[in-house]
Formats: structure tokens, sequence, C-alpha cells
């Protein structure tokens, strides 16, 4: 299932790259022996990720044994990247994922000939406003007038 999801890119969301900006900020000393430095930078850099480094970032949320306020986990994006992160790959294991190219399959042209040749269904190829007539609003409100008088008569 992952293979065909191998090499797919995802662009990173605004609001997620200036959040890893805030992240940044808020290690002082970062530097690049720090876990978590040269990924934050390389992800705002590029603003975008591939299907395996989001595998990898996963991974590394997963077996981080450190406390939430250390250095590396703020670096890393914290819970917010950690959260982001599952849902996409959720969401790309399951087919629904929004970045995915669709392509848009438009019906041929109809020709005469082929309504033509629809017969009687030909005549269901109309505007909405054909199919009205004046005379079927005075067809329901009549309707409508008899429905209420049988319901008022059985009450």
């Amino acid at each position: 299932m992952n293979k065909e999801l191998y090499g797919q890119v995802v662009v990173l969301p605004d609001e997620l790259t200036q959040y890893l900006q805030q992240c940044f900020e808020q290690v002082p000393n970062s530097d690049a022996t720090i876990e978590g430095h040269k990924r934050n930078l390389f992800l705002r850099d590029k603003g975008k990720v591939t299907f395996q480094q989001l595998e990898r970032i996963q991974n590394w949320f997963k077996y981080y044994e450190g406390k939430k306020e250390d250095a590396p986990y703020v670096l890393n994006g914290g819970d917010y990247m950690n959260n982001w992160v599952t849902s996409t790959i959720d969401s790309m294991r399951n087919g629904t994922h929004t970045n995915q190219e669709v392509q848009d399959v438009m019906p041929e042209d109809l020709d005469d000939q082929l309504i033509k040749d629809m017969g009687w269904l030909s005549g269901m190829n109309r505007d909405a406003k054909s199919h009205k007539d004046y005379n079927d609003d005075i067809k329901i409100t009549e309707n409508l007038k008899r429905i209420n008088e049988i319901m008022k008569k059985t009450i």
C-alpha cells in the first residue's frame, strides 16, 4: 500500500511553516547539533515534504522519550506537527489526501444525431426553465388546496 505513496510530495500549509518558525524562535541557542534544527530549517525552506519524510517524522515522534519542553521536541514542531503528520499520512493511505491531482473528465459534446438516437430520452435533456409551466403551478396549487380540505375533514 505504501509503495504507491513513495515519492508523493505534500505541500506544507502556511500555518505549519509559520508555526515551525515560531518553534525555531523559541529555542534561542539552537545550532545544527541539536536534533530537529536541520529538519526545521529544511521544512521551512522547501515548503514541501515527501511521503518518506513524513514517515520518518512520524517515527521520530513515536519513539521520542524526552520531555515536550525540550529543544528537540519543540524544533520538530511539537504536538501540532505530530498531529498534522499523522493525519496527513492517514489521509494519504486512505486515498483522501486533498493534494492529490484530480483529472477532470468532461463528457463529449452532444451532437444532433446523438440526441435523435436517444428517442424519448432526448426530451429529458432540457434546461430547468423549459420543464416548468404556468399550468403546472395551477395544478400544484389546486392539489394542495384539496389536500388541505381533506386534512381538515379528517381532523
